[in-house]
């Protein structure tokens, strides 16, 4: 986006292009009503709201949009998506938005969320569910915290609400999906 005069404006549509082309999601169907801000749940910890992000990708506001905080603090719970009027899957956005920013090798100011999401999706194709004494625990180590939680983690598996021992369900299935996906994703790179 480049502000030319007082009141003019040039859009950099190749940002919402791209996602797009990730997605399948057309972002400038938005018209910013902001019912997707006003009901995110994580709303108060983000830089800017889910509308914010949606109008950054549409102007081609690539550094505000990859950089910010606001999608790595999605927790892709989609109350945005199901909110939305015109029907745009914005968790599948922030999801795309996360990806180039990772194709890119952008780092974004979003302290240790990266890492946690990197981990969790680890934990994820490994083990074919979520195991979340293993996750907490890597990541606390991960990041030199590694007694950090684990008052309130033993509560909480002295009360059931937390398994110590993981459930592993369709390790291989899952395998198996993250690599169909990756080939995928090498085969659309391919064609660009």
């Amino acid at each position: 986006m480049k502000i030319i005069g007082e009141n003019e404006i040039t859009v950099d549509a190749s940002f919402a292009k791209e996602i797009q082309k990730h997605c399948g999601e057309n972002v400038n169907l938005c018209y910013q009503c902001r019912k997707c801000a006003a009901g995110c749940p994580n709303r108060q910890f983000m830089d800017f709201t889910p509308t914010e992000l949606m109008r950054y990708v549409q102007l081609g506001m690539f550094d505000e949009a990859l950089k910010k905080n606001t999608a790595w603090f999605c927790v892709s719970c989609q109350t945005c998506t199901a909110r939305c009027p015109q029907d745009i899957d914005i968790a599948r956005v922030i999801d795309a938005i996360r990806m180039i920013a990772d194709e890119r090798r952008l780092v974004a100011d979003a302290g240790n969320v990266r890492v946690l999401n990197r981990l969790w999706m680890i934990m994820l194709r490994f083990m074919g569910r979520m195991y979340e004494v293993g996750l907490v625990g890597t990541f606390n180590m991960v990041t030199g915290k590694p007694f950090n939680d684990m008052a309130l983690g033993k509560k909480m598996i002295l009360k059931g609400k937390l398994k110590f021992i993981p459930s592993i369900k369709m390790p291989f299935t899952m395998m198996k999906m993250f690599s169909r996906a990756k080939k995928i994703k090498e085969r659309k790179k391919a064609n660009s």
